[in-house]
């Protein structure tokens, strides 16, 4: 057979399965797409040097694009390959030979992969341009031009190479298929049906139990430490249990539906029950693909939205004054007096920073005691000798009720034996009684005012009476310390200072840090932070957070979407000759559509609604997790999740509506 006979079958071919091709190059070039602009990102010198932060996550995300890219290249390239079995059936039944079928398929890849390819960068490339000012705009960079932008060949090459790898894959497994299949098989496999299912109870107990088991995980949380190791787990939990119940539990309901006489006999049940249940298996897997990708999209767009939105309001909680010095202090053996040398010492600097009219204004000592502990019988323990797990570490701040007042603005008195705990977690926030380094506090308050210190991982804060005690727990908790370089064996108590300046004038900050830089030395060294300056990170760590929000949400969606419309098309063709057939034996035309109707709505919203169950017992463990951002407002989180949730709702709607118009089309 002649080259050019090959291409021209080929085409014909491309052209002949528009319906499949075109949603597949379209859906194929838009993940190609994404992963170019991924890719350009992160190999622009620009938003390395701009975003060093944030690279790593870029990393991790871009991988995952390319990852997703190949997987559902190759799933609905599957797709495709299974209603064509027939075509390729009568090619071996005229005469064809398998290596000249494997020719005109090989050439029908390669003007696909040439197709995507092109398009992915091209795509890329222009819409890249925007999604870069988009990038530097969310992540707080002002006037950047798109000469900051150039065409490199890294990011072309590393597309190319996703997009290969994926029709490598699929040449392999189609080459495969046409040599081990004959004509009579491939034939057949189009409308071959799964067969009946057996009862799958054992497979039900299994699915919820793993269901179960992720559930009461994620319900079940004790803050941002415990959800942190808890997450991953609960996750793999619930896509077990997930895929098991759609397959097994399917199987159960539509056969008690069956048995159900004046149900089932009814022509419009009849006929979707029984269409449903030849194809449990393959309905099972993607429907359950369905919902955990709709989870995936809803909890990634509401984490990454809830962060970005919030970033004013973290900087707010994060930083309470324009300027912020968190000195750490190594020798305590000589109680306070060295705090005290600190603070006068830093107060001195800080007041000798200041030229002309500048003053300085609210000026702020204050001192705390930072650490993890367990809580044992009533008792704050910090050796750790059980190994607890992270959930059961509470981080906790101490403080005096001087320095405490001094920073949340209270006003609060306490006796030597009366502490307060501020944010308590867990077990503490029922504690009436405490015994801290041997000695027992009663607990007159558990107040919620909140400090900078406790937002590392939902700290907790203690408020002690007066130095004495501050250090003596300091004291009793680092037995064995050292100071020399390389051998810190505890936490430092740390002192902090934070001000305002009025009539500031240029160079402020530069003229801070030289008035500071002889404090740092090999054991010391002191951190300088600016309202401003922590904005900026800020802005970087959680603008960049959401634009990959955005594109790992976008690809979640393509892919939703890509097995939505394949598996309603693919179905349609399978069902076509049998609704026709009984169309011809007199089954009335709205009965046929009711059938349908009913069919789809079924196998679309199901999904969605264990979507949403998902999404609503997760939001528990993805709101500690929220704590990482600094993010505390719970009624926020709610409403954003729930903004997302029927916005997704939207975009399904308007998924179903398109693909059962396309079903309804394959099937008259």
């Amino acid at each position: 057979m002649k080259n050019k006979l090959k291409r021209r079958i080929a085409w014909r071919n491309i052209v002949s399965y528009k319906q499949f091709m075109l949603p597949y190059i379209l859906c194929s070039s838009i993940m190609g797409m994404l992963f170019f602009i991924g890719a350009s990102l992160l190999d622009n010198k620009f938003v390395q040097e701009r975003n060093a932060n944030m690279i790593d996550i870029m990393r991790l995300s871009v991988a995952l694009v390319g990852i997703f890219t190949v997987i559902f290249t190759i799933y609905c390239n599957s797709l495709i390959s299974k209603v064509r079995s027939k075509e390729i059936a009568l090619y071996e039944i005229l005469g064809m030979e398998k290596k000249h079928i494997n020719s005109i398929i090989f050439i029908e890849q390669n003007i696909c992969f040439l197709a995507i390819s092109v398009l992915s960068i091209a795509g890329g490339r222009v819409f890249g341009k925007a999604l870069f000012l988009i990038f530097n705009k969310i992540t707080g960079s002002q006037g950047v031009p798109l000469m900051e932008y150039p065409l490199t060949m890294k990011p072309v090459l590393l597309t190319i190479a996703v997009i290969g790898i994926s029709y490598l894959i699929i040449a392999i497994n189609g080459i495969g298929k046409i040599y081990r299949s004959s004509p009579i098989e491939l034939m057949s496999s189009k409308h071959k049906r799964e067969g009946e299912p057996k009862n799958r109870y054992i497979l039900l107990v299994i699915g919820a139990l793993f269901l179960g088991g992720g559930y009461f995980a994620a319900l079940t949380t004790k803050g941002t430490l415990d959800a942190i190791t808890i997450f991953f787990f609960a996750a793999i939990a619930v896509v077990i249990g997930t895929y098991l119940l759609f397959i097994s539990l399917g199987s159960i309901v539509l056969k008690a539906l069956r048995r159900n006489k004046k149900f089932y006999y009814k022509a419009e049940n009849f006929l979707s029950i029984s269409g449903m249940l030849h194809r449990i298996n393959s309905n099972g897997l993607s429907l359950g693909s369905i919902a955990l990708l709709s989870t995936m999209i809803i909890l990634t767009l509401t984490i990454t939205a809830s962060a970005y939105v919030q970033t004013d309001k973290i900087i707010d909680k994060l930083v309470d004054d324009d300027y912020n010095i968190d000195y750490p202090q190594y020798e305590f053996d000589k109680d306070y007096n060295n705090y005290a040398l600190a603070e006068n010492e830093l107060k001195n600097k800080i007041e000798s920073t200041t030229v002309g009219n500048e003053e300085i204004q609210g000026l702020k000592v204050y001192k705390y005691y930072m650490n993890g502990f367990t809580l044992e019988k009533g008792s704050l323990q910090h050796d750790y000798k059980k190994n607890p797990a992270m959930g059961d570490i509470y981080i906790v701040s101490f403080m005096t009720v001087r320095d405490y007042n001094n920073r949340v603005g209270t006003n609060y008195k306490l006796n030597k034996n009366e502490i307060i705990i501020d944010g308590a977690k867990r077990d503490l926030a029922r504690a009436k009684d405490l015994n801290i380094a041997t000695k027992k506090y009663k607990v007159i308050d558990h107040a919620k005012q909140g400090t900078k210190e406790m937002l590392v991982l939902q700290g907790q804060a203690i408020v002690v009476s007066d130095e004495d005690d501050l250090f003596r727990i300091m004291k009793y908790y680092n037995k064995g310390y050292k100071t020399k370089s390389g051998e810190k064996t505890s936490e430092p108590y740390r002192v902090s200072v934070a001000w305002h300046v009025d009539n500031m004038k240029r160079n402020y900050s530069q003229r801070v840090l030289s008035a500071l830089s002889d404090l740092e030395s090999e054991d010391i060294e002191f951190s300088y932070e600016t309202r401003a300056e922590k904005r900026d990170f800020l802005m970087q760590i959680n603008g960049g957070f959401f634009f990959i929000g955005m594109l790992m949400g976008t690809i979640f969606l393509i892919g939703a979407i890509m097995i939505i419309y394949y598996k309603q098309i693919s179905e349609a063709f399978e069902d076509r000759n049998r609704y026709q057939i009984m169309a011809k034996v007199g089954l009335p035309e709205r009965i046929v559509k009711r059938t349908t109707r009913k069919q789809i709505l079924w196998l679309f919203f199901l999904p969605l609604a264990v979507a949403v169950i998902h999404c609503a017992v997760a939001s528990k463990i993805v709101f500690q997790l929220m704590a990482l951002f600094a993010v505390t407002d719970v009624w926020f989180f709610i409403r954003n999740l729930l903004c997302v949730i029927a916005v997704f709702a939207v975009i399904y709607l308007i998924i179903f509506i398109m693909t059962s118009k396309v079903y309804q089309r394959i099937i008259s």
